[in-house]
């Protein structure tokens, strides 16, 4: 029975929130009710992971595990963004600033870090692969999209090569579609796997 009741529910209000999509001139009220619904249940999980993760790291900082240090960070951070939050709101231009001065050399620094790891990879994998087709093309995309980066070709006024620049400056658009398309695909199919009750998620 508790296998049971949740593969109904989930059937049940997947099964309406299609319905909604098709015929939204007859169940559209009910549907943004159910969409409500969801936005404040999902809002409410957030929060208990939120104290969760809060909590845990109390836990640590209280029992001195090693590498509390971290945990003493986490949790005077969430606190003092909570609370000037809280006293300046969220749309208050000094708050706002004081957020974008910490997070935006944070994203430089992760970054930074990304293209390090993406180049050492890069490096493994011409070491494990060896020169092939794959690693071959591999190797001259990268370089030629790191040489259009740096905006030398787009300075020639020659149009002619500039319809050639914009064409290859458009194939990464290309791809991430390709990808879009890919993951949808995937997404419909596991929608139909937990509709049908082959996958259930919520069970866990």
């Amino acid at each position: 029975m508790k296998k049971i009741v949740p593969l109904i529910v989930a059937t049940v209000t997947a099964l309406f929130v299609m319905a909604g999509i098709f015929f939204r001139e007859s169940l559209g009220g009910w549907l943004s009710v159910v969409l409500n619904w969801a936005i404040v249940l999902s809002s409410v999980a957030l929060l208990v992971v939120l104290a969760r993760l809060l909590f845990t790291h109390i836990g640590y900082i209280a029992r001195g595990r090693q590498g509390f240090i971290y945990s003493l960070v986490a949790v005077s951070a969430f606190l003092i963004t909570l609370i000037a939050g809280f006293l300046f709101g969220v749309d208050n231009p000094t708050f706002l600033k004081w957020i974008a001065g910490i997070m935006r050399p944070l994203e430089s620094a992760l970054l930074g870090l990304v293209a390090i790891v993406l180049a050492s990879l890069s490096l493994k994998f011409f070491y494990q692969r060896g020169w092939n087709a794959l690693t071959i093309s591999f190797a001259v995309s990268a370089l030629v999209f790191l040489f259009l980066g740096l905006g030398v070709l787009q300075a020639i006024d020659y149009p002619p090569l500039q319809r050639v620049i914009q064409a290859v400056e458009g194939l990464p658009m290309i791809g991430a579609r390709g990808l879009l398309i890919g993951v949808t695909l995937g997404a419909i199919l596991m929608g139909m796997r937990v509709l049908i009750g082959a996958e259930r998620p919520y069970d866990d």
